[in-house]
């Protein structure tokens, strides 16, 4: 009887731990209509911090106990329950469109770790690999314009391969760097632009400090969480996609098209400048007499869309190749992608071609992750900038019969009608860069399950970037007099920059009835090795041989090598009650290398805090209006090291002819080495609200940052007579006010139809409060300065001297602008107020989707502005039809202080009145930087499952129409660029130099094939 009793016991304690065993859980998550698989769709065990997300096949496994239910959301897709039953190794769940549960988001948060969205304290936002790819970009930054609040993209210009400046809720730092930081699979690297964005599963934008205190400096601007695609257990997949679009100029700097080629009105088939007489339409000679005695023939008359004809169509062919695949150990990803750009100048061709493997491996309690990914990209472009010669030539002059220099005579350098405007064709040719960049990244990580509430992780990252660059301009010797020749030159330089990240963290996760807790411990070492060298020959011997050898004289070089390294503890606990109330507190200890070691080392201190109290407050639970409510708080103190290596020490270089002659000497630097240096310290506090209505169909999001920046670094001048000119110094105290609001839902929610329509609108109210010293203002680069009482990035423009009342004081005898100086806040090159609007509609198969973006409330201005109106090819210049003119609100100073109005008084309104007295006043060409664009719109079609049954081969097919920068509107008084343009550098909105190419329109299309 014992013995059968004793048997039973043990049955039935072995029946209670089988039910207790976690089950593996498999299927796959597809589109109801469609039977698409759905990617990137976060699958959770409701109640519990235990989820993943679906893999480029929509398939998952997950881990849980028979009767939880899981949770499966996406976004644009309404949220679905599944109770698990011992049935668990093929579900098929079907989503319907419709909005996301924002109680069941899971988020990729800082150190690459996965949460539920409802535990940050501080605001963020996810885009998932369709959104990010709805532009077919092939540069992922590009993708993520105007769609986050916060967030702002500009691009340098229209070129094969153009920078990207990027900036986080705003400009904290006056000198270094305002870029949030990148971290892809749990690894920091420096720059994402090489990284293939269909590679991307997810991008987690944690906004400002206070979402990455973890990071410490690097996390200062915020942080970028990029996580990569993996394969998964139980399904193999192989996916191909080909994007083909064209560029077209879409807008030109606006041009005079009344006065042709000459000076003081009189015609000269010489001269460059349109300050000649007004067309008249009869045929007119151009440029010298050709060696047969002939000579170039013209229509004198205006050729408005000739500037056109000088660029290409551009064109970009995307070739997209991936295999993914896995089993209950190990998962695999791999794929190919080629990138061929040809630009709109002649010449100009951009090849990116790369491959990228992710794996995973299991060993029990040992779990491992594996990433490489190698990318080589080789650009040919000139760097003679032959735009900024096109739009200064005279507008009659038919550019498509310049193309071949070579082969007609009045378009060769010899016989071209102008000694001081090359022709363009033959710069481009004659001037090259040619750049192969080598990128390889790489990581492993190793998770050790200690016990059930404890993991310890390890990764190792490596970022290796190897550029090899040569400049090249061609010798030509003129056979012609009155030139000068050009004694060609070859430059070789070669960067290479190394980056090594370590980060050992340990993981503990434990709960306690109705709390829950989570503790990360971690330590990080970086290592940043660079190394430049450059060899260069400034006159060559031989046409066309580009070698160092191939010179006369000396031969030119240098080299530099630097090292810069990190070393940080930090932690992060996570203390939670009941699922709706979360504290977390944050710190780190970080010391850096290029700080003087009294101070180097820093502690960065944070705490935040979110309530979900739709989930606390009964009233508000399974209430058919109100979905969801979530209020969070978070303040934190984050350091900014802004120097580069050895900035803070006192060197020596070699100077030419000193001491004298060719004698070796070396001199001290000019920056003096300031050992008392800190970190810029930004201080942020934030508050932001979660709300959710009709069962998730409209969802608000609303933020509030005041954020405060001490020790401002700059670098000061100083006194020559301490024997230096300049010192970094902490100067400056400046303030961000930020307001986000996010808001989304959908408009009509019908069976297979859902149209959907989101905005998010950021206000930035930015303020330098104070400068050492007691100073009012200082300068930084180009127009820009640092004002007190104004916003970050402000702009002062040169103006005429005017009168108390701002009237143009001028010369009684010559009606003359008199001499002056005067500078004028002209505003900001940062835009207060910005606004994404997007809309998405899904009908069956078909998705449409469109991005716009609205920026208001800045200041731009062009060098290429000076340039056109001292040439003459402005209408600025024309507006007084090159006529004698009174110049508007004028004054005459009729004795010291007296001011009387100017009636009678011209200006010859002549070119020197304009190249003198008109181009040199930037107050009359810095314009405002509104504009309203259409960023994106994809149209794309989806076949039908069933369409493709009784075959084995094709599993799923789409094709598709995508165009970007379609249309844009600019402010009336914007006749130059696209204001979105920037220059370089952290802080260079507002500016455009002299060179920027003008925007295109791109339109194209894209077929995506899954077998």
């Amino acid at each position: 009887m014992f013995k059968h009793l004793l048997a039973s016991a043990l049955l039935m304690l072995l029946v209670l731990g089988v039910s207790a065993q976690d089950l593996a859980v498999s299927g796959q998550v597809v589109e109801q209509a469609t039977g698409t698989a759905l990617p990137g769709v976060t699958v959770r065990v409701k109640e519990t911090n235990n989820g993943t997300t679906t893999n480029p096949d929509g398939a998952f496994q997950i881990n849980a106990k028979e009767g939880e239910v899981l949770v499966f959301s996406y976004i644009g897709y309404a949220s679905q329950e599944v109770q698990v039953n011992g049935n668990a190794n093929s579900l098929q769940v079907q989503l319907q469109p419709g909005n996301t549960q924002l109680s069941e988001v899971i988020v990729t948060g800082a150190l690459g770790i996965k949460r539920p969205a409802r535990e940050l304290g501080t605001a963020s936002a996810q885009l998932n690999t369709a959104e990010l790819t709805q532009g077919k970009v092939v540069n992922p930054i590009l993708g993520l314009a105007s769609k986050v609040s916060g967030l702002r993209i500009n691009m340098f210009d229209s070129k094969v391969d153009p920078d990207v400046q990027v900036n986080l809720r705003g400009i904290r730092s006056h000198t270094g760097n305002n870029a949030p930081l990148y971290v892809v699979d749990g690894v920091p690297i420096p720059d994402i632009n090489r990284l293939n964005p269909n590679d991307i599963e997810s991008i987690n934008v944690l906004k400002g400090a206070n979402a990455a205190a973890v990071y410490g400096s690097d996390g200062v601007n915020g942080v970028l969480m990029i996580t990569t695609k993996k394969g998964r257990a139980g399904t193999q997949r192989i996916n191909y996609s080909n994007t083909t679009t064209f560029d077209k100029i879409s807008r030109l700097p606006e041009q005079q098209t009344e006065f042709g080629q000459g000076l003081n009105g009189v015609y000269d088939p010489l001269q460059y400048q349109s300050w000649g007489p007004r067309f008249d339409g009869e045929m007119r000679p151009v440029g010298p007499v050709l060696p047969d005695g002939t000579q170039w023939q013209l229509p004198y008359s205006a050729n408005a869309d000739g500037r056109k004809a000088f660029f290409n169509t551009g064109f970009t062919t995307q070739n997209d190749l991936n295999f993914s695949g896995g089993d209950e150990n190990s998962t695999y990803y791999f794929s190919l992608q080629d990138v061929l750009t040809k630009g709109i100048i002649e010449g100009d061709k951009n090849r990116r071609s790369g491959a990228r493997f992710n794996g995973s491996r299991s060993f029990g309690k040992l779990s491992t992750s594996y990433n490489l990914n190698y990318v080589f990209n080789k650009s040919d472009v000139t760097q003679s900038e032959p735009w900024s010669t096109v739009y200064r030539l005279p507008v009659s002059l038919p550019f498509a019969d310049l193309k071949d220099w070579e082969n007609t005579p009045h378009a060769n350098p010899n016989y071209w009608f102008s000694t001081n405007q090359p022709n363009p064709y033959f710069n481009a040719d004659n001037q090259r860069t040619v750049n192969e960049q080598q990128t390889l990244t790489g990581n492993i990580e190793l998770n050790y399950e200690i016990a059930p509430w404890i993991n310890a992780i390890y990764r190792l990252g490596l970022y290796s970037r190897n550029t090899d660059t040569r400049t090249t301009v061609g010798k030509f010797t003129y056979t012609t007099p009155g030139r000068t020749n050009i004694p060609g030159s070859v430059n070789d330089v070669t960067n290479n920059f190394r980056r090594i990240n370590s980060d050992f963290i340990l993981d503990m996760h434990k709960d306690f009835g109705k709390f829950n807790t989570r503790l990360l411990l971690g330590n990080n070492l970086r290592t940043d090795d660079s190394k430049t060298t450059n060899l260069s020959a400034s006159a060559l011997v031989v046409p066309g041989l580009f070698n160092q050898d191939n010179r006369l004289g000396q031969l030119g070089g240098k080299s530099g090598i630097s090292q810069r390294r990190q070393v940080a503890v930090f932690g992060e606990l996570t203390a939670g009650y009941n699922n709706y109330l979360f504290l977390t507190f944050t710190g780190r200890q970080e010391a850096v290398s290029v700080l003087s070691p009294d101070n180097r080392s820093y502690f960065y201190p944070g705490v935040s805090s979110s309530f979900v109290f739709s989930d606390a407050i009964d009233a508000l639970k399974n209430n058919n209006t109100f979905s969801y409510g979530k209020v969070y708080a978070s303040y934190n103190r984050t350091g900014n090291v802004v120097v580069e290596p050895y900035q803070l020490q006192n060197v020596y270089s070699q100077t030419d002819g000193f001491p004298y002659g060719n004698l070796p000497g070396f001199s001290l630097g000019t920056s003096d080495a300031n050992p008392n240096l800190k970190p810029e310290f930004v201080t942020s506090l934030e508050i932001g609200t979660q709300l959710s209505f009709f069962q998730n169909r409209l969802n608000l999001e609303a933020a509030y940052v005041d954020a405060k920046t001490t020790d401002g670094t700059i670098l000061a001048d100083i006194s020559a007579g301490s024997g230096f000119t300049s010192a970094w110094v902490n100067a400056f105290k400046a303030s961000n006010k930020i307001i986000e609001l996010n808001i989304n839902g959908d408009v009509i929610q019908r069976g297979d139809l859902v149209w959907n329509v989101g905005a998010n609108l950021t206000h930035i109210k930015s303020k330098v409060d104070e400068i050492y010293g007691g100073i009012d203002q200082l300068f930084h680069f180009r127009q820009n300065y640092l004002i007190v009482g104004k916003p970050y990035n402000s702009y002062l423009f040169t103006d005429y001297k005017r009168d108390p009342e701002g009237r143009v004081i001028v010369d009684p005898k010559t009606g003359n602008p008199v001499s002056g100086s005067e500078l004028y806040y002209g505003g900001t090159g940062t835009p207060p107020y910005q606004l994404g609007l997007n809309t998405s509609l899904q009908y069956k198969g078909f998705q449409l989707g469109a991005q716009f973006d609205w920026r208001m409330g800045a200041v731009v201005y062009t060098e290429a502005a000076a340039r056109m109106i001292s040439d003459g090819t402005s209408p600025l210049t024309t507006q007084y039809g090159r006529e004698p003119f009174v110049i508007p609100n004028s004054v005459i100073e009729t004795s010291p202080g007296v001011f009387t109005p100017n009636t009678d008084v011209k200006t010859k309104g002549d070119r020197n009145y304009f190249a003198n007295h008109y181009a040199t006043v930037q107050s009359n060409y810095a314009v405002s930087a509104d504009f309203f664009k259409m960023r994106e719109l994809s149209l794309s079609y989806t076949l039908p499952a069933h369409w493709l049954d009784g075959q084995k081969l094709v599993k799923e097919a789409t094709i598709g129409f995508v165009g970007r920068n379609l249309f844009s509107i600019w402010a009336k008084d914007n006749i130059y660029n696209d204001p979105e343009f920037v220059y370089a550098g952290g802080s260079s909105e507002g500016y455009m130099s002299w060179r920027h190419l003008p925007p295109t329109r791109t339109f194209g299309f894209n077929v995506n094939v899954a077998f």
